[in-house]
């Protein structure tokens, strides 16, 4: 028992000095790895099938290494490697097929009851029907944050969610360009995309932290072959590293979706300017009361689909005339080590992207 603490022990501390080392030197590199926001659409789409060809790449690079260098290591290999890889979609399948119950039941979601509430579901049944997709569920969060996210899965159905705080500083327009961005989400089936493009760093992961432990305890043991342990511990190490790095792909490709989501509502509603005023209004909203900027740190369950990252940062005051806020925002520079661990791009780009979707628009 004492022995298994201290393996466990060693694991948390050489797996945590791995990737403080991965995130510190990626952080180095930020302004290059994140780069400027999408020129145009057939940028951003030729950037999603790069970033998707990449991963794809890297994933298959992963599993043929697995293959060929513990396919001859012995059942015991192999049967880490299938564990692993069973745990991991499990659990992404049991995220998926049951996410949304989940959602309802940790925001305590209601559907629409108020009169300005039934407006919005009548709003997101109009911009569903123009997207072409049945028309989602509504559901309010009573919550202050003002934000809007999208969720489904094929057992429990489409929804999307609605803060109180939202239709409180929002107007029907800005509320429709939300919802517009929203209904893009569920359009372009991004929970699937983003769950199933998970799987592989998920098993990565978990084999990695089974063949370190494995090293570990084998370099430990009467009978140990160092070389064995040490081998087992270098794999399992850089697998934990690949999944890591797997992760800020993911995070990247989730940000040129939420671009995505962005060209959808403004194509969809003509509205761009909409979009616009409404993202400076939750981005400055959050600022403005402190106790709403603790409240969104607190949405982690479907942060990858709110209309706005739920960490919120903003430089300046607090403005009352939301088109000078808006052109403010665009001159603001991103932080890209912010913007690096973020699976939202900065308001200030989305806006910049906008105003060029709003030109090709005219």
């Amino acid at each position: 028992m004492i022995g298994f603490i201290i393996a466990y022990w060693w694991l948390l501390l050489i797996e945590s000095l791995a990737v403080a080392g991965v995130v510190g030197i990626l952080s180095l590199g930020a302004d290059k790895l994140v780069g400027r926001e999408p020129s145009n659409l057939s940028a951003l789409k030729l950037s999603m099938l790069v970033t998707a060809i990449a991963m794809f790449t890297a994933y298959m690079a992963i599993i043929v290494g697995l293959y060929k260098y513990l396919g001859g290591a012995g059942s015991g290999a192999s049967s880490i490697v299938v564990f692993s890889a069973l745990l991991s979609a499990i659990l992404l399948l049991f995220q998926w097929l049951l996410g949304p119950y989940m959602v309802n039941s940790a925001y305590r979601t209601r559907p629409p009851r108020t009169s300005d509430e039934l407006a919005v579901e009548r709003i997101l049944e109009r911009v569903a029907r123009e997207s072409g997709i049945k028309p989602p569920r509504l559901r309010i969060v009573e919550s202050r944050v003002p934000n809007a996210f999208a969720y489904s899965s094929p057992i429990a159905g489409s929804y999307v969610a609605v803060t109180r705080g939202l239709i409180r500083i929002a107007g029907p327009d800005e509320i429709e360009a939300v919802l517009g961005h929203e209904v893009g989400h569920l359009k372009h089936r991004d929970v699937s995309w983003i769950l199933a493009l998970s799987i592989v760093p998920l098993m990565v992961y978990f084999l990695g932290r089974s063949l370190l432990y494995a090293g570990l305890v084998s370099g430990g043991s009467r009978d140990r072959d160092d070389a064995g342990g040490a081998y087992l511990m270098l794999i399992g190490l850089s697998l934990i590293i690949a999944s890591v790095l797997f992760k800020f792909m993911i995070a990247h490709f989730n940000r040129l979706r939420e671009y995505y989501a962005d060209a959808h509502s403004a194509l969809v509603t003509r509205r761009p300017r909409a979009l616009q005023r409404a993202l400076a209004k939750i981005y400055v909203a959050v600022k403005k009361d402190p106790v709403l900027a603790v409240e969104a740190t607190r949405s982690s369950i479907a942060a990858p689909l709110f209309i706005v990252s739920p960490l919120i940062m903003v430089n300046g005051g607090f403005f009352t005339d939301i088109d000078y806020l808006v052109e403010t925002l665009k001159e603001e520079k991103a932080d890209p080590v912010e913007e690096l661990f973020s699976t939202h791009p900065p308001v200030p780009k989305r806006l910049r992207f906008l105003d060029r979707l709003a030109a090709a628009l005219i």
